[in-house]
């Protein structure tokens, strides 16, 4: 193999690699977020329609021309949406978009209130058996759930208290209302440290998200040391920021003006507590 050929194939392994390590990182992203919406509703489907909301609104606002308007074809170049999904989707309002997408555990639930082969005159459902006929519990995911097994239905009705099962029979709880689980508002007050970070680290800066990433994690071993390592923790932070809000929010080293600051610098504080994961085999 001739040099050039040698060296262009190692370059070729090298961005692969780094395609494969980077693909990797966004995925365990990915992962943590699905693990903190999946109990709270949010479903592939739902995402998938926030995500191509969210690509194009930012690919439009990186596309405005001179006078404001959006380029649309600059959009579909960058998204690889078509033109037509472009204008839909800036157009549209994406919380707008009718009821939450519906999971097989919803449909069960909704036909369990709503069949009158369920469900009683009065709207009440009604107590079924779990398995045998068409009126059974077995019956209703058939009709309502589509190819998900009943027991899987029947296990995640449990997990969430859904149900209140017996030994051959399962009652639906009336109180319980799925759809109260679509609030992700506790997601603010996180979203500015994260969209910091995701800021500095994907920054070009000579200096790099080192410099601007600090990070210290303290191994602890009973729950009084945690209790006394968070208290320490928090009044030295609430200490520094208060110090620094001090000495540094009425003058730096030219005197303040009057009117809107051109920069801003921010600093956030985040106090984490992770429990360590036992390895297999211990107690």
């Amino acid at each position: 193999m001739a040099p050039g050929q040698s060296r262009s194939r190692h370059r070729s392994v090298k961005s692969n690699l780094v395609s494969v390590r980077g693909a990797s990182v966004l995925q365990e992203l990915l992962t943590e977020l699905a693990f903190v919406l999946l109990p709270r509703g949010m479903t592939p489907k739902r995402f998938c329609e926030l995500a191509r909301s969210a690509f194009v609104q930012a690919a439009a606002d990186m596309s405005k021309l001179r006078n404001g308007k959006v380029n649309h074809s600059r959009v579909a170049a960058q998204t690889g949406l078509g033109r037509a999904d472009v204008k839909r989707l800036l157009t549209r309002n994406v919380f707008d978009s009718g009821r939450p997408d519906q999971t097989p555990l919803r449909r069960v639930i909704s036909g369990w209130r709503t069949d009158r082969t369920f469900a009683n005159r009065d709207g009440s459902p009604k107590r079924l058996r779990i398995a045998g006929s068409s009126t059974s519990f077995t019956g209703l995911v058939k009709k309502h759930g589509g190819d998900v097994p009943h027991r899987a239905v029947l296990d995640e009705l449990r997990r969430i208290g859904a149900v209140s099962v017996d030994e051959d029979s399962v009652q639906l709880q009336s109180a319980h209302r799925p759809c109260q689980r679509h609030d992700f508002i506790f997601l603010s007050p996180v979203l500015p440290a994260l969209v910091d970070g995701l800021r500095i680290a994907s920054s070009k800066a000579r200096s790099g998200p080192g410099s601007s990433i600090h990070r210290l994690s303290l191994p602890v071993e009973t729950e009084i040391d945690l209790a006394i390592v968070r208290d320490r923790c928090a009044s030295s932070a609430k200490a520094m920021l208060d110090g620094l809000g001090h000495s540094l929010g009425t003058q730096v080293t030219v005197p303040r003006r009057r009117g809107k600051s051109a920069y801003s610098f921010t600093i956030t504080i985040l106090l984490a507590e992770n429990r360590a994961k036992r390895s297999q085999g211990t107690s």
